[in-house]
């Protein structure tokens, strides 16, 4: 590895062998990249970025973050995050991509994650893994969930009101896994429960215009 050169973020700087990652650096199939703009530099057997200014805080378990929701589908969520620290303006962290599987979204039942967090919901959460194909965010506990979320209909910003979000210009609402809020006792039905409820309401309307037999 060279003493000193210049470098971006994701750039290549040196094999696993020679050099473990060290500050502003992350290690990918045994070789390290930096994760910052600045100079590469070899300091005791380690590869490190130095920056200008303050040190960049690199991604941890139990760091928290703010998300926005940038992809969905039944069983998870894609995310843009940035730390908290950062977005309060006390320091400066890396930009990740990272998905919230629906096992993280609360202890009950969740069918379909796109009942809980929706595309360009702003989310606080929490990162509960990382592993070589990525990380993982949570939001259960109550600190944890939808900080701010966008009417489908006119992308107005809605307002929580008992519990749900209110759209205050076009009167639309959605339930969401609100962060600050306790998550309700009763679990939400699943789709097999909600369509058997149905086709029993109809069956009893139904059969109660049969005259009686008595």
């Amino acid at each position: 590895m060279d003493k000193k050169k210049l470098v971006l973020p994701g750039d290549h700087i040196a094999s696993y062998e020679e050099g473990e990652p060290g500050e502003n650096c992350y290690a990918e199939n045994d070789e390290v990249y930096a994760s910052a703009f600045g100079e590469s530099e070899s300091l005791e057997g380690k590869a490190v970025v130095k920056m200008k200014g303050r040190t960049l805080e690199q991604p941890h378990v139990g760091m928290e973050v703010y998300c926005v929701i940038i992809k969905t589908s039944l069983n998870k969520a894609v995310a843009g995050c940035i730390p908290v620290s950062e977005a309060e303006g006390q320091g400066r962290g890396v930009e990740i991509e990272a998905v919230l599987p629906v096992t993280a979204i609360r202890r009950d039942y969740v069918r379909d994650i796109r009942t809980e967090v929706k595309i360009g919901d702003i989310i606080k959460a929490r990162i509960q893994k990382i592993t070589k194909s990525g990380i993982d965010i949570t939001v259960m506990g109550t600190p944890y969930g939808v900080v701010r979320a966008f009417c489908p209909r006119c992308r107005t910003a809605m307002d929580v009101n008992s519990g749900i979000f209110l759209c205050g210009a076009c009167g639309w609402k959605e339930r969401r896994k609100i962060a600050g809020q306790e998550a309700p006792a009763r679990e939400r039905e699943t789709g097999r429960e909600r369509r058997g409820s149905e086709y029993g309401g109809r069956e009893k309307r139904r059969f109660s215009r049969w005259p009686s037999r008595s």
